[in-house]
């Protein structure tokens, strides 16, 4: 080792040096220590500052309950409130006896937008409510109700609410009254639904509320207003209400509320109204804030659900007596005159004529829509005339209802269309009254038929004395005289006649390209004339699946250009006529039709009757195809435009 003299400054020198190295290299290396748990540090923070902002963006729930004391039968509302969820699941309910959870459809929801400084910020709240209705009295205890939302579940904290029995006492009251003490079935009735109420008084605020603002806390969705609900809606749909009037009774002061309407009773005795109840929400508590401007308003914060069923004063309906009612009676109950009318007057047999009946309300009730037809049924018409069986619907315009018949004169020689007779109970002189038609004179001939033997040729009107057949050879000219140009050489002409006929190709071709293209146009944008041509091929889809009736009428709609289902048997028959058919073939499709109506309704068909129907119904319309169509969809087209215009 060597040794160092202290003596020799060279030598500290280099020894301080080498100290000072030393130095520098530890100062660095603890310096780099501190760097090191400084950015340890810093990533710490960071991470915190992160998991901070994660927190701050994280979705908000609110629950709320209001009010916590309520009614049985009136709802508690609890409302959840979340902010800044993206997926939000639905409520978790308990099951709790003696409440009932609704969740309301439909969810809330409020988006806004906020700029500060040029930072943008977005916010959006839904709010799920949902119905809370006891059905017990007393304290109830309402377990957790929770709630998932972005994968978080929330709860809302046990709680309770209580509910009380709301009493009526005198509070409210209704009534029906009638305008008459008698009345008879069928008459019509009018009658008033008046509703009572107390109007709510506030001491402390020395503030009693009116008849607009009672009328407000009616609960119609509760409300059971049997016949009046009508009149109700026609007010609502007009922006309108009953209109309430004050009035002293006992010695308290009541809003009424009185609402008319009409009936007719159908049975005898008090009406029943048991089923109609009203519902209020009656104020109990009201309060004062403070609007915008800094002024006092004062508003309910508090009802409870009150009820009361309507009771009945002043309506007896007494029965119709029994005694002297005569045959031809069908309900009818008023005042009326009769009066009937036929088209044509002049007809074959088989024709069908028009009867028109009016019936006339004197009484001027209106009372028109249970009125039925006379009777039409009865042997001094039934012996001439074939009618249909259906009951007949009317028509009703002002006081007058209107009933059409339609008659087929059964023989030759009927001369009128006898009285008819309609009745009804005269509800002032408190019996029954009849009044009859004048008879209508018609002609009636015999229908026009064309011989079988005049159709065959064997018609013995003329003799035509028969020709003498002769045998010969030569089958084509059997029985012909023989002639010059019959036994000529015409092996000249055929050269001609080939030119002839190649000459003429080309524009024959052309003119049936022409043809096809537009025939194939007009069925593609003339969907009448695609309807009347395909008329015969949709009717033959029908017979092969068993359907003749819709394929009977189905066919004549199609050839008078109406949608399908829309032509009744008498337009059938009346389109037929006026395309010219006979009166056997309109006979024979009027009796088809009726035959698949009543095998459409009996209890049960044979196949062998259904085939042949089938078959009659495939020659029907083989015939109609004859028929001048175009003729008759112009008559149907001027009646409907007639029909319109009018």
């Amino acid at each position: 080792m060597r040794k160092i003299s202290p003596n020799r400054p060279d030598e500290r020198l280099r020894v301080r040096t080498g100290k000072f190295k030393v130095e520098i290299i530890d100062l660095l290396m603890k310096l780099t220590t501190t760097m090191q748990t400084t950015l340890r540090q810093l990533l710490t923070c960071a991470l915190c500052a992160l998991s901070i902002c994660a927190s701050a963006i994280a979705a908000d729930v609110e629950f709320s309950i209001s009010p916590r004391e309520t009614w049985i039968g009136s709802p508690s509302i609890l409302k959840i409130i979340v902010r800044d969820g993206e997926v939000i699941g639905e409520p978790v309910l308990p099951q709790v006896a003696g409440l009932d959870f609704e969740i309301q459809p439909g969810r809330q929801t409020m988006n806004s937008m906020q700029i500060i400084n040029g930072k943008t910020t977005r916010n959006n709240t839904t709010t799920i409510t949902i119905m809370i209705t006891p059905s017990v009295a007393g304290i109830i205890n309402i377990p957790p109700i929770s709630i998932v939302v972005d994968g978080v579940k929330h709860s809302i904290e046990p709680t309770s609410i209580s509910s009380s029995v709301s009493t009526t006492g005198d509070l409210l009251s209704v009534e029906v009254i009638g305008d008459s003490t008698k009345s008879w079935i069928g008459q019509p009735l009018n009658i008033t639904l008046r509703i009572l109420v107390k109007p709510f008084q506030s001491p402390e605020h020395r503030v009693t509320l009116g008849e607009g603002d009672m009328w407000q806390f009616i609960n119609q969705e509760r409300s059971h207003f049997g016949p009046f609900i009508k009149r109700l809606r026609e007010l609502s749909q007009n922006r309108q209400r009953p209109v309430g009037r004050e009035e002293l009774i006992n010695g308290s002061s009541y809003l009424i509320y009185e609402i008319e309407t009409q009936i007719i009773p159908a049975s005898s005795g008090i009406p029943d109204f048991s089923e109609m109840n009203i519902a209020w929400n009656y104020p109990t508590r009201i309060t004062a804030a403070r609007d915008f401007v800094g002024r006092s308003e004062l508003s309910v914060s508090a009802t409870k659900p009150i009820s009361a069923n309507a009771t009945v004063r002043n309506i007896e309906v007494l029965p119709l007596p029994t005694d002297g009612q005569p045959k031809s009676f069908k309900g009818a109950v008023g005042s009326f005159t009769i009066d009937a009318s036929a088209k044509p007057l002049s007809v074959a047999v088989g024709d069908p004529i028009t009867l028109t009946m009016k019936l006339t309300d004197l009484s001027g009730t209106r009372n028109l829509e249970s009125v039925q037809a006379p009777e039409l049924d009865f042997p001094t018409i039934r012996s001439d005339f074939r009618m249909p069986t259906a009951p007949l619907a009317g028509s009703i315009k002002g006081n007058t209802k209107t009933f059409t018949q339609t008659l087929r004169p059964t023989r030759a020689g009927v001369d009128k269309i006898p009285p008819i007779e309609f009745s009804w109970f005269d509800t002032v002189a408190g019996e029954y009254r009849t009044a009859s038609t004048n008879p209508i004179d018609i002609k009636v001939v015999a229908s026009e038929r064309i011989a079988t033997d005049a159709i065959l040729g064997t018609s013995t009107g003329g003799i035509t004395p028969a020709k003498q057949l002769t045998a010969t050879e030569g089958g084509l000219t059997a029985n012909v005289v023989p002639t010059l140009a019959m036994v000529g050489d015409h092996s000249g002409s055929i050269g001609i006649y080939t030119g002839f006929a190649m000459f003429l190709m080309p524009p024959i071709a052309c003119a049936a390209i022409l043809l096809v293209q537009r025939r194939r146009d007009r069925f593609t944008g003339d969907v009448a004339f695609a309807k009347e041509y395909g008329a015969r091929n949709v009717a033959k889809k029908r017979l092969a699946s068993g359907d003749g009736a819709t394929a009977l009428v189905g066919y004549i709609a199609d050839r008078i250009n109406q949608p399908s289902g829309t032509v009744t048997r008498s337009e059938a028959r009346r389109s037929m006529i006026n395309a010219n058919a006979s009166t056997e073939l309109c006979e024979k499709v009027d009796r088809l039709l009726e035959q698949f109506e009543r095998s459409r309704f009996s209890a049960g068909t044979h196949s062998d009757t259904t085939a042949q129907s089938i078959a009659d119904a495939k020659s029907c319309i083989q015939a109609l195809e004859k028929l001048d169509w175009r003729k008759a969809r112009d008559v149907h087209m001027n009646t409907s435009w007639q029909e319109k215009r009018s």
